[in-house]
Parts: C-alpha cells; sequence; structure tokens
C-alpha cells in the first residue's frame, strides 16, 4: 500500500513520476482537469481507491442499503411476483418456463450489472433498464456453466472415488464467486473457467476471499431460516417472501463481490476511483492555496512558502487562517527579521477583526523573538501603550511612545500621545519631572497641530478664491460684492481690509523627552 508522502497516515491517489513521491487528493493541485504536482507542476498518474478504500467487511451496512431505492426493489418485488405467478401455472408449462427464466434472467442480469459497476467505483445501485436485455441468454450461461462443473465434479467422484470427487466438488463451490466474478469481468465462459484464472483471482485477494464465502452462506442460510418460520404460519405467502428475500441478497452479494474487487483494484491491476469521492465539492481557491503552503513547507522551501503566504495576504485579507498559521510559523522558528516585517501587518489584521485582546500578548509574542521590534505606525503606538498602561505595563508603553515627535511629526495625534505618556510617567517612580516636561511637550504640540491646520484651512480657503476668481475670469461675470465695498462708511464705521501675516510658532527642541 502506497502512503501519501505528506500525510503518512492517509493512502495516496496520485502517484508524480518527476518527484517519484505519492499524495492524497489534498496534496494536489485539482485546478485544471488533470490533477498536478504543487512541487514541479507535472500532471500525475491517478492511483484509484485502492489505498484509501475502505474495506468490504466493514461496508456490510451500507451493503445492505445498496438495493434499498425505488428502481432496485421494484425489480426484486416484480421478478419474485413473477416467480410465483409461473410456480401457481404448471398446466402451462411453457409460459411458466419463459416466466420463471424471464424473472430469474432478470434479476441475475441486474445483479451482474451492479457487480460491474461497483467494481468501477459506481456506489450507487445501476437503473433498472439494463436488466431488460440479455438477462435471459446470460441465465442460460449460468446454468451451463453450474451444469459443466457439476458433471466434472460428479465424473471425479464416480471415476476418481468419493475422497477426490469431493474434494474437487469443494474447490468448484468454493471458486464459484471466483468464477462469477472472472465472467462480469470478461462476459466469456472460457475465460471465466480457466482454473489458473479462478485462482489467481483468489490469491490476489487472499483471506478476505474467504471471509466473502461465509457471509455468502450466512444470507443463503437466512433464506431458508425465513422459509421455516413463515411457511408454517403462512404457506401462501411464504414462498412470496423467500423469493423477494433471496432477490434482495443476490443483488446484496453481488454488489460485495463488486466492492471486493474495487478494493483489490491494485492487485487485480486496475485504476477506478469511487463516485463518493467525485462527490466530494471542489475546492476554493483558498483551500488550494493552504494546501500548497502546506506542501511547500514540509518540502522546505521556505522562500516560497513566504512569498505564498503574502500573495494570501493580499487575495484573503480577511482570512484568519493565513496570518495566524503564519505568525505562528515565524514564532516557532524564531525569524526575527520575518518577525520585524510582518509584526505589523499581523497586529494590524487583528485591529480590524477587533481582537484587541491580543494586541498585547502578540506584541509581547513579536518582541520575544525580534526584542527591538517597534511597529512602524504611530496609531498602532498609541493604541498598544494605551492597553499596556491599563494591564500595568508601563515600561513598555513609554518605549512604545517615546520619541514619536521626531519619528512622526506630522502625526495628527502627537498631543494625545505625549499626555498619555505623561500620565504613563506618573505611575513611574522618580519621573514626575519628565511627566512634566511630556505635558508641557504636549501642550506646544497641540499649538503647532492648531497652528498647521488653521494654516491648511487658509490655503484652502486662497486656492477656493483663486478657483472663482479664475472662473469669473473664464466666464465673463463679475463678481457680486455682498454689502459696501471697503472705504465706504456706514453710520460713521469705516471698513477695510487688514491683511494678516501668519504667525510662526517657536519650537523649543529642548522640551522634546528623550
Amino acid at each position: 500500500m502506497d502512503y501519501c508522502k505528506y500525510h503518512p497516515l492517509d493512502g495516496a491517489t496520485y502517484a508524480c513520476r518527476a518527484c517519484n513521491i505519492c499524495q492524497c487528493d489534498k496534496c494536489v493541485d485539482d485546478e485544471h482537469r488533470a490533477a498536478h504536482c504543487f512541487v514541479c507542476g507535472a500532471v500525475l498518474e491517478s492511483l484509484g481507491s485502492a489505498n484509501t478504500v475502505e474495506p468490504f467487511w466493514r461496508r456490510l451496512k451500507e451493503a445492505f442499503k445498496y438495493p434499498v431505492n425505488a428502481n432496485s426493489m421494484s425489480l426484486i418485488v416484480i421478478t419474485a411476483l413473477i416467480s410465483v405467478l409461473a410456480t401457481l401455472m404448471p398446466f402451462l408449462w411453457i409460459l411458466s418456463l419463459v416466466l420463471y427464466l424471464f424473472a430469474a434472467g432478470s434479476i441475475m442480469k441486474y445483479s451482474f450489472t451492479c457487480l460491474e459497476r461497483t467494481a468501477m467505483g459506481e456506489m450507487k445501485a445501476p437503473d433498472v433498464m439494463d436488466a431488460y436485455s440479455g438477462g435471459i441468454t446470460l441465465l442460460l450461461q449460468l446454468v451451463l456453466m453450474t451444469v459443466v462443473l457439476t458433471v466434472i465434479a460428479g465424473a471425479a467422484y464416480y471415476y476418481l472415488g468419493p475422497a477426490l470427487g469431493g474434494l474437487l466438488g469443494f474447490i468448484a463451490v468454493f471458486s464459484y464467486p471466483a468464477i462469477l466474478i472472472r465472467f462480469a469481468q470478461t462476459e466469456s465462459m472460457l475465460e471465466a473457467m480457466n482454473p489458473f484464472a479462478a485462482v489467481a483471482l483468489m490469491a490476489a485477494i487472499g483471506l478476505p476471499y474467504g471471509l466473502l464465502i461465509v457471509f455468502m452462506l450466512i444470507m443463503m442460510t437466512s433464506v431458508g431460516v425465513l422459509h421455516e418460520w413463515i411457511g408454517a404460519l403462512v404457506p401462501a405467502v411464504s414462498y412470496l417472501l423467500q423469493s423477494i428475500v433471496s432477490n434482495y441478497y443476490t443483488v446484496v452479494m453481488f454488489h460485495l463481490m463488486g466492492y471486493m474487487l474495487f478494493q483489490y483494484q491494485e492487485q487485480l491491476g486496475y485504476s477506478a476511483r469511487s463516485d463518493e469521492d467525485d462527490e466530494t465539492p471542489d475546492r476554493s481557491e483558498q483551500e488550494r492555496l493552504a494546501a500548497k503552503i502546506d506542501v511547500m513547507l514540509k518540502e522546505g522551501d521556505y522562500e516560497e512558502v513566504v512569498k505564498l503566504y503574502y500573495q494570501a495576504f493580499k487575495k484573503f485579507p480577511n482570512e484568519v487562517i493565513f496570518f495566524e498559521k503564519f505568525f505562528d510559523l515565524l514564532y516557532v522558528c524564531k525569524k526575527a527579521v520575518l518577525m520585524a516585517d510582518y509584526g505589523l501587518t499581523y497586529l494590524e489584521f487583528l485591529n480590524r477583526r477587533k481582537r484587541f485582546d491580543k494586541l498585547t500578548p502578540t506584541l509581547k509574542q513579536i518582541l520575544f523573538v525580534a526584542p527591538d521590534y517597534l511597529p512602524d505606525s504611530p496609531t498602532m503606538r498609541v493604541q498598544l501603550a494605551t492597553l499596556l498602561k491599563q494591564q500595568g505595563d508601563v515600561k513598555l508603553a513609554v518605549k512604545l511612545l517615546n520619541g514619536m515627535h521626531k519619528l512622526y511629526p506630522e502625526f495628527a495625534g502627537l498631543p494625545d500621545a505625549y499626555q498619555l505618556l505623561a500620565d504613563t510617567l506618573d505611575e513611574i517612580p522618580n519621573m514626575h519631572a519628565q511627566a512634566e516636561k511630556c505635558r508641557q511637550m504636549a501642550v506646544q504640540l497641540k499649538r503647532k497641530v492648531d497652528e498647521r491646520q488653521a494654516a491648511l484651512a487658509l490655503q484652502v480657503e486662497q486656492k477656493r478664491a483663486q478657483d472663482a476668481q479664475a472662473l469669473n475670469k473664464t466666464t465673463g461675470v463679475k463678481a457680486v460684492r455682498k454689502g459696501p465695498p471697503p472705504g465706504t462708511t456706514l453710520s460713521g464705521i469705516t471698513l477695510e481690509l487688514v491683511p494678516l501675516e501668519p504667525v510662526v510658532a517657536k519650537t523649543d527642541a529642548d522640551d522634546a523627552t528623550a
């Protein structure tokens, strides 16, 4: 049995001859019609379900449910009724024989179809229309093969003695299911009765073949027991029920024989996949990308893994699994450079997901791998410092806030950041003087921010006036001034336009805290 290289406990369903490895369904690129290898991109060879199929003795429950559907049960009941009608017309023996052959031929033809379809991985009962063509011919061939085996066993008993004759008869009975399987595969009586082919089939299957014989004997015996129970009470219904149960067990037995072929397909030299596997919904692009990352990680191609993760971050910015797995990988592998590069991305992802409870623990994990790390985002620094202050980790909060006016001079939240820094320093012994300086710094920064906003507002107003003046020139419409023009007098008050000079704020770098 072949196992997946990347999941050693799972059976393989594909083989890459270029890489000389086997893979399961989860470890292949199934985006295209033919499965490809994630590593080399080559088209994979299908191994079928030989390595993943469940043993037939574990599927007995499903096997007994196999004929329980409208199509199969209708055929089982109808053929049983026809068989009963055939026995009730002994005076019309020709019609009775035709009816019996039709009923028996139909159920045998359908059973052989079930065997063939199951051997190819079709786990649902086929349409009953396949039972109405060639059934009588098939039945006559089965009868002829049975007669030939009986004659051979009888001749051996008569000419070679009871011991050899009995042994040969036992071998014929024991190999009869193998003969039926060969007949279903080849549709040739000569091929089916070839003793070497039957022995090869039994040897390829091994001990489970004997287990199948035991199950078949149990089912045949149960039909006789049912006849004994019901026949004494309701003789008229006994034969009908016995015929229905017999037909039902026939379909189940042929399904089990087909499933046994499907289970041992590798030993028998063919490949098939179960339709239950085909019903599995196609993987999404996200699942396929996650599978490729898993394969490349196990191959040790870490550069490709990092590339695939960043590709996943762009395509699926809200998918938790990619962000968390990459962070866990960097943390376990202690990749300081990659962690410093990825830290802010992961923190911002947690912030988008409103996982504020994980922000400070994540920061400490990052610092464990990259001790000098500080997020390159003023907003994230302030948010983390606020949380750390609430949790009592004031030293780390100060580390995040210190020197922000130099790193992010344009950050509008600097006054609040330094006010937070001052409040944090108040909680550290002997740092009250520094806290006061930070408060003064916060006042200066607040004044700068207000002046900057006033200057920006003035620029916007001037730009708006220039745009309006340019529009007036192009349209030839003179602007109408509301109110009196400059220099006119209203009630003794003279109105004049006085240009405003912008006020330049003084900066005091000495007040910056180290």
